[in-house]
């Protein structure tokens, strides 16, 4: 009893003094407290407010960094020490955030040390505003080795977070880029993945590593003086699955989409303009690029007006060479996107605003687009989509009709070497109407469809899925997706090996005709 009626009158002699002294000497008096406590203590403290400066106009992307950060580690078993947490869910995020309840603390730790995190918030005075931090408690003995590398590790953490859990955008251009933001957008909700995507092993590896090493070579490309960018052209015939290769990219790194239709883009400044509104970690997609403008336009009108042979030239040939001249020149003032300008786009001085970015060309035919589009530097790598080869072809069963193995596989294979093999939008599209679990009719209607096809091209085509890396040196091969280097033109559709339509259509009908007595055999036992 007397301890308490001794703290009674400490506490009663405590208001009297704050009543009766100055502000002046009490705001003295708790910095000497405050003084005497960080002498005595073993832990420094740093405040991170919500927003920059006096006034409180500029947010502090540090506090923001932090909160991302907490937000991270709560599924770790640092999240068990914090006792409150606030939920939150915003339009632009596809997941629920989590936030250290108002002055409630989390314990982190780094490099062996214990850190603690408090999220303090207090009332203004006469305002409905609040005003936030978080104070860092860091042991004051290692808090210079500490500090600086521990905020690194924050803002990094912070980063990624923030890039695999916002809400990722589908854009596209408005033809206002001039005047406004040239891009409209939506949510980017295409389900492709790499898992369910029905390309080959071997293929689906090779990608997948060099867009990871891409997402991850922020330095080495700032150490060789390279824009921090990257070209993919894919090519092959319709329902090759070229798009949902390039919605599987936009998932695997969590990117933004930009679908640029250049049809809508009026000139080069344009174009220019559009490039400078992309943001950071996304992919610009110009879809059938050798059919959305007459790039070669431009070039066949500077050949015809060449500087003339030595001999002298006729009245015609004068007229003519006016005649180029001045289609060159109504090409330049009509103001649509040139040859030079798409190439300034993907590769000149604009193509480094920003880091991070992917480029991706997509044609039907490789041979139509204008190789100074193709060039190494501009399409790092070109991927060719072909027909299914079987790895494909069982990823297309698995996904479709939940099956991992079915009896008519190996008539499959046999029609796939035999040239009947079908793109995988036409494979999707038959397993797609039996999806109600009859795998055996949708077994049936596929080879029935390579049948078709084997006996309409007359076992003449051949499958040809492959990847080329520019820059790389010597790849593998595997039976159904060929990886070369540095092909020609001239040898773009070329095979490794030729055998005729009647000997190719006597094999296939012959391992058919064993395949299906050897399938009723096992049926009648």
């Amino acid at each position: 009893m007397d301890i308490l009626s001794q703290l009674w009158s400490l506490l009663g002699l405590l208001t009297v003094l704050q009543n009766i002294l100055p502000a002046q000497i009490l705001s003295l008096l708790h910095s000497l407290i405050e003084s005497l406590q960080d002498l005595v203590s073993q832990y420094s403290y740093f405040d991170i407010p919500e927003f920059n400066g006096y006034c409180g106009v500029e947010i502090n992307d540090l506090y923001r960094h932090v909160n991302l950060y907490l937000n991270s580690v709560t599924s770790s078993a640092t999240a068990s020490t914090c006792r409150r947490f606030s939920l939150s869910r915003s339009r632009s995020s596809n997941c629920i955030s989590f936030t250290i309840a108002p002055n409630h603390t989390i314990h982190d730790s780094f490099n062996g040390h214990s850190i603690c995190w408090t999220h303090q918030v207090e009332t203004v005075q006469d305002s409905l505003d609040e005003k936030r931090s978080f104070t860092l408690k860091l042991p004051k003995r290692h808090r210079h080795a500490l500090l600086s590398p521990y905020l690194q590790h924050v803002t990094s953490r912070a980063e990624e977070f923030e890039r695999v859990s916002r809400e990722r955008r589908l854009f596209t251009n408005n033809g206002n880029a001039s005047y406004e933001s040239g891009w409209v957008s939506v949510p980017f909700r295409h389900p492709s993945t790499f898992e369910t995507l029905a390309l080959e092993p071997q293929l689906k590896r090779q990608i997948m590593e060099d867009l990871k090493a891409f997402a991850s070579g922020r330095e080495y490309y700032h150490r060789v003086g390279r824009a921090w960018k990257r070209g993919y052209l894919l090519y092959g015939p319709p329902g090759s699955g070229k798009s949902s290769l390039i919605a599987a990219m936009a998932n695997y790194l969590c990117y933004d989409v930009y679908d640029l239709e250049l049809t809508k883009v009026t000139d080069n400044s344009e174009l220019r303009a559009l490039l400078i509104q992309t943001s950071n970690r996304s992919i610009i997609v110009i879809e059938d690029i050798d059919c959305s403008l007459d790039l070669t336009a431009d070039r066949m009108l500077k050949a015809t007006t060449a500087t003339p042979t030595r001999r002298k030239r006729s009245s015609s040939s004068g007229y003519n060479k006016d005649l180029g001249a001045s289609k060159y020149q109504l090409l330049e003032e009509s103001g649509s996107v040139t040859l030079s300008g798409l190439l300034n786009f993907t590769d000149g001085l604009w193509s480094c605003c920003g880091e991070e970015k992917i480029i991706v060309f997509t044609t039907n035919y490789r041979d139509k687009v204008d190789p100074a589009l193709v060039r190494c530097g501009r399409m790092d790598v070109h991927v060719s989509l072909g027909t299914c080869g079987m790895h494909a072809f069982k990823a297309l069963a698995m996904n479709y009709l939940g099956i991992e193995w079915h009896s008519l596989f190996d008539v499959v294979e046999s029609c796939i070497r035999s040239g009947g093999s079908l793109t995988p939008a036409q494979i999707g599209e038959i397993l797609l109407r039996n999806r109600g679990g009859n795998a055996d009719l949708a077994m049936k209607e596929v080879v029935s469809a390579m049948q078709a096809r084997i006996l309409s091209t007359g076992g003449t085509e051949h499958l040809n899925t492959s990847i080329e890396y520019e820059e790389t040196v010597t790849l593998t091969r595997s039976p159904q997706s060929v990886l070369t280097v540095g092909s020609s033109p001239e040898n773009w559709d070329s095979s490794p090996s030729k055998i005729s339509g009647k000997k190719r259509k006597a094999k296939f009908f012959e391992r058919l005709r064993s395949l299906t007595k050897s399938d009723s055999g096992r049926r009648g036992v």
